[in-house]
């Protein structure tokens, strides 16, 4: 098991609370995408949306397909090496907040060994490992809900535990500044969801491929504009 510290940036989170903020009744699953580092660590730096409906293998493998080229071709423009680091998910049920589901654990262990398996490229730091991160819905209700400055947290994020599956609680560390400020990284989600839909939409790759010819680039799961915009404003 890993000790790695793990920290989420302001836009991850923010688009992973307003992914599952915009689909109350269903489950949610997106890719996450960030860097390993030394200690060892990992930062997430960015959530892209894809199912808002129990996921399937054709799509969670042309959206891990289509990442892998986004990150390859968009890459200068961090000064890190980015890559596929976990994947997220909200169950369905308000309350069901102790586990991620049957779906996404299998996800989680296909990422695993994607990552693991020599053709990877670049191997994973020793000691480090992907994650899980799962939304609570109690916790994003009462976070819309809450008008206090202290918003309650909506992010569980699992390692894998001894049985190898994706059940171990990891502590988010807190500390950090500008982009990985855990509570401005609330503030800007807590005004995100209380904004109407039509005013800042969020779309996953299901959204993506059910427009139509039309609709491809206001679409756009891979960037969101709207919701990167929305989020670089609030800073």
């Amino acid at each position: 098991m890993s000790d790695q510290t793990v920290r989420i940036s302001r836009k991850a989170q923010v688009k992973m609370i307003l992914h599952a903020a915009r689909n109350p009744t269903t489950q949610i699953h997106g890719i996450l995408i960030g860097a390993f580092g030394e200690g060892p660590a990992l930062d997430v730096h960015d959530a892209l949306p894809v199912f808002h409906s129990p996921p399937t293998k054709p799509i969670i493998d042309a959206s891990l397909q289509i990442t892998e080229a986004y990150i390859k071709q968009n890459g200068s423009e961090s000064n890190v090496e980015l890559r596929v680091v976990g994947w997220y998910t909200a169950n369905e049920l308000l309350g069901d907040d102790e586990r991620p589901g049957q779906a996404a654990l299998r996800v989680m262990s296909g990422i695993s060994s994607m990552l693991e398996s020599p053709s990877s490229g670049a191997p994973i730091p020793a000691h480090s490992e992907p994650v899980l991160i799962l939304i609570s819905n109690s916790g994003l209700a009462s976070m819309i809900g809450d008008e206090a400055i202290e918003k309650p947290d909506a992010i569980n994020v699992f390692g894998r535990d001894s049985r190898k599956h994706w059940l171990r609680p990891i502590i988010v560390s807190t500390e950090g500044d500008g982009d990985f400020n855990s509570q401005q990284a609330k503030e800007v989600a807590y005004a995100a969801c209380n904004l109407d839909e039509s005013k800042l939409p969020i779309y996953d790759f299901e959204h993506h491929m059910d427009c139509g010819l039309r609709g491809l680039k206001e679409t756009d799961w891979l960037s969101n504009r709207a919701v990167s915009d929305f989020i670089g404003k609030q800073a």
